[in-house]
């Protein structure tokens, strides 16, 4: 019986970090995405079409044999109508994060700017090739991952300041 509550613990205790290290990582990205989301809401645009548009299946950093992480990617490609210039967008917008997204979530993508598609090309005024297609998208994807965050950062809190509530037996109080 105590060897069985000493593994429960101890992955009671690994979840707890593992929820600590990911509202850490979460809390600090977060807002740096945030506020790339809001300074790409007031950015200029430019008319384009586009003469590309396909998903591909990448790898992250590593290889493949040492943990690295295999995901689907977007880039839509096409020419400014005012220039002729070429563009590539490989980010469609700020505010949303790759995570389970998957091959059918990169056909969607794919097929919202399908080759010929008049389309507006989003770009930063002091850096032009930083672009998005989608400068203004709903805020309740990052705010509700921000207060997940929050939420995994302060749950080992809130279980410390009442573990007497949890555990009375142990701590002497009913």
């Amino acid at each position: 019986m105590n060897a069985m509550k000493g593994i429960v613990g101890k992955l009671i205790g690994f979840v707890l970090l593992a929820g600590i290290v990911f509202g850490l990582f979460v809390v600090v990205v977060a807002p740096i995405e945030m506020y790339k989301k809001a300074q790409a809401e007031s950015w200029p645009s430019r008319k384009a079409m586009v003469t590309k548009s396909y998903a591909s299946h990448r790898r992250g950093g590593g290889s493949l044999r040492h943990g690295s992480s295999m995901y689907w990617a977007v880039e839509v490609c096409g020419a400014y109508k005012d220039n002729g210039e070429k563009f590539c967008v490989a980010r469609i917008r700020y505010g949303g994060f790759r995570w389970g997204e998957g091959k059918s979530a990169a056909f969607e993508e794919v097929a919202k700017y399908p080759v010929g598609r008049e389309v507006d090309v989003y770009f930063s005024p002091e850096d032009p090739k930083e672009t998005v297609l989608e400068a203004v998208s709903p805020w309740t994807e990052m705010l509700a991952l921000f207060g997940l965050g929050m939420v995994f950062l302060l749950l080992p809190v809130f279980l410390w300041v009442f573990r007497k509530k949890l555990e009375p037996q142990r701590y002497g109080s009913a």
